[in-house]
């Protein structure tokens, strides 16, 4: 099935053409490696294809019900979220779900009614195993602390919680901009395995 198709795009900046009359579709379950030198237009293509950056020329046309992750260069976070709650920022419902069961066990607020119905939710829609991966993945990319808020984190650190959240997050096209930036050997043979046996599409 194919997920997304880009025809003939073209994109410029000034007066340099970082490239011309593009064509290129990618198809459910492809694997594909992106290789240039710095300049010449990988990120910007990378972000028009995720649909951040919009094409001087040509169209990028998405399956209706195609869900795409991005993980850029350069991520934005929030600085008041902790590790937990920025892996799981992501727009589906499970993540929602998740996001608000962790908020409510970790507020003296939260009423035992309100946790015992969350846990229900998270029984019904299996999310115990989202949760269980995200810390399994922080763990093999060095964050145990899961309860830190992001704004505490190294630069390197900050890069490893984007890269867990978008290895995370449920999507049929998982783009990564430079992923293995801030990773030593081991984690990077970690990565490469890790991708290796996920269902989906990739470009990276």
């Amino acid at each position: 099935m194919n997920l997304i198709t880009a025809e003939n795009i073209s994109k410029s900046y000034s007066e340099k053409q970082l490239f011309n009359n593009i064509n290129l579709g990618i198809n459910e379950g492809d694997k594909i490696g992106f290789i240039g030198v710095n300049g010449t237009g990988k990120t910007t293509l990378l972000k028009i294809l995720s649909g951040f950056e919009q094409p001087d020329t040509g169209k990028v046309t998405k399956g209706t019900l195609v869900r795409i992750e991005y993980l850029p260069q350069n991520p934005d976070f929030n600085s008041e979220a902790t590790v937990l709650e920025q892996v799981f920022r992501g727009t589906s419902e499970i993540m929602k779900l998740i996001r608000e069961y962790e908020r409510a066990i970790g507020s003296p607020e939260a009423s035992v009614d309100t946790i015992m119905r969350l846990t229900h939710e998270m029984d019904t829609a299996n999310a115990w195993s989202f949760e269980s991966e995200a810390k399994s993945v922080l763990t093999k990319l060095g964050i145990i602390n899961f309860s830190t808020k992001v704004e505490t984190l190294s630069g390197g650190q900050r890069k490893r919680v984007a890269l867990a959240s978008a290895l995370i997050n449920p999507s049929d096209l998982l783009i990564l901009d430079e992923p293995t930036n801030h990773l030593d050997n081991d984690t990077i043979d970690w990565l490469e395995q890790y991708l290796n046996r996920r269902k989906g599409a990739l470009l990276m």
